[in-house]
């Protein structure tokens, strides 16, 4: 199977009632809520580490016999910002999480890398039934992407365990320990 990497429209942020699971990436959610700031109207959404789909794609995908995701409930607040910015010409549709549990070379979605990634299929599908134009398709790389990943590497190196065994010319420890 040949895949894209896809970047979704991203016009929400996690709301306050979102529930995590874990804190530490990757980070585990329990229960989402978004707060849309705005809408471009793409059927396809993201907030890391979720992705959101209009009840139009949920439906058409469960449908369909394209794999790697289910779905659940998301709980969706606007603010006044929304309301007074919001101008396109179609009601705000009903909003559902999709999650991710594909992998590569046997599911049509999956995540590598905290991207999602997209069969080339069901990548023409969407672009054929639904709108993603304002999704980036295999964007390219820029010095950005180098600072986050820089970023990202710093605070997982945070959250990995530390102790003695970790570092081999620790020298504290008793000679040929690790023998």
């Amino acid at each position: 199977m040949i895949y894209k990497k896809i970047i979704p429209e991203i016009m929400v942020d996690l709301g306050e009632r979102t529930v995590f699971e874990d804190l530490r990436h990757p980070y585990h959610i329990l229960r989402l809520h978004i707060h849309l700031e705005s809408w471009a109207g793409d059927d396809l959404l993201e907030i890391a580490p979720c992705f959101i789909v209009t009840e139009r794609l949920m439906r058409s995908l469960l449908d369909s016999e394209f794999t790697g995701f289910h779905f659940d409930d998301v709980e969706v607040t606007t603010d006044q910002y929304f309301e007074d910015n919001y101008n396109l010409d179609k009601d705000l549709p009903d909003f559902y999480w999709m999650k991710v549990n594909g992998m590569e070379n046997k599911d049509d979605l999956f995540i590598s890398d905290d991207y999602l990634f997209i069969s080339e299929r069901l990548l023409k599908y969407l672009q054929n039934k639904f709108s993603i134009k304002n999704s980036q398709i295999e964007p390219e790389r820029n010095e950005f992407d180098d600072l986050l990943d820089d970023i990202f590497a710093k605070r997982d190196a945070k959250n990995k365990p530390h102790g003695p065994k970790d570092n081999p010319d620790n020298k504290w420890l008793p000679p040929n320990w690790n023998e």
